[in-house]
């Protein structure tokens, strides 16, 4: 029996950025006996996605292309518009990325080595960042990476990961039956749905593993390195709603004290940094601690207090514009 993997990409008005991904997608080597099957889901976009990928179909090297549509705004849909496609084709396993990734020429082979121990049904791996003009803005703390796209847990495979890992999307790969076991992506997220996802694959027992060797580049575009840009991503990334407490810490009005006090200390630290001499890229690196944990709190007091309102409210603070936050 053939193997067959895909290779799911989904995008939204990015038709330049997706042709360069898609470029160095193409000269990927698949691995000996694989049939690669690389769908790329447009969702709603207005610019000239589908055109350039009709052009790109009729010599594409790697497998085959195909040009999927999801007309529900939300990544969360359109990936899951990929994966039952890729069951409908009878693939394997599926490999996620995104539409911005440069992908070197041994990406599907490390894919292929990563899940070749047989009991392991998830794998992220490592994202690289390539910054614009030379490097990262004076302000930029290297525990911000995942605001920007970067995963990096070091040098050695970990399986299991750390309890709080979670596969991200860039570099994700996962067995086709994982998804008929524990479902497709939350379609109630409209961000950070493959930490959701990669999290509940971990609470139902499943094998997670954290590859290095299978690295992706992510560049960053000069657009978001703004205060206001990572500032409104630590919110959003705070964002969860009540029924996600964690039954085994105490609570107070839905949230943890944990994280009250850990608000509190925040706030004193951040006040106090400019006295003590700290960089501004400490400093910054605490205020977005903040604003992540009134993200936590705010959408927990939401959910409880306002649940009907809730689901549009996560919506509005979590859809991109213009691909910016």
């Amino acid at each position: 029996m053939s193997q067959a993997i895909a290779v799911i990409i989904c995008t939204w008005n990015r038709a330049a950025v997706l042709a360069e991904s898609l470029a160095s997608l193409a000269r990927v080597r698949p691995p000996v006996g694989t049939l690669v099957e690389v769908l790329v889901v447009d969702n709603n976009s207005k610019d000239d996605t589908q055109a350039t990928l009709k052009a790109l179909q009729g010599g594409w090297p790697l497998g085959r292309l195909h040009a999927l549509s999801e007309p529900r705004q939300g990544k969360q849909f359109a990936l899951n518009t990929g994966i039952a496609r890729a069951r409908e084709l009878g693939c394997n396993w599926l490999a996620f990325s995104d539409d911005d990734i440069v992908f070197p020429p041994d990406w599907l082979e490390q894919a292929d080595a990563a899940l070749s121990p047989g009991e392991v049904m998830l794998i992220g791996g490592r994202t690289e960042l390539l910054w614009p003009n030379g490097g990262p803005p004076a302000w930029y703390h290297d525990t911000m990476s995942a605001v920007v796209g970067g995963i990096d847990l070091g040098p050695q495979r970990l399986q299991p990961p750390p309890p709080t890992y979670a596969p991200a999307g860039a570099n994700l790969v996962a067995r086709a039956e994982l998804f008929e076991r524990v479902g497709g992506f939350a379609e109630t997220h409209f961000r950070h749905m493959d930490f959701e996802f990669g999290q509940r694959c971990l609470e139902r027992g499943e094998v997670v593993a954290y590859e290095p060797r299978l690295v992706v580049t992510a560049p960053v575009e000069a657009a978001i390195l703004t205060h206001r840009y990572f500032r409104r991503w630590s919110f959003k990334a705070g964002i969860s709603p009540w029924q996600q407490m964690d039954t085994r810490v105490r609570h107070f009005a839905w949230v943890p004290l944990w994280l009250y006090r850990q608000l509190a200390q925040d706030a004193l630290q951040w006040m106090v940094a400019p006295l003590r001499g700290d960089s501004a890229a400490a400093r910054f690196a605490r205020e977005l601690r903040l604003y992540r944990a009134w993200g936590t709190i705010s959408s927990r007091w939401m959910s409880r207090l306002r649940p009907a309102a809730y689901p549009a409210w996560v919506e509005r603070r979590s859809q991109k514009r213009l691909n910016v936050y």
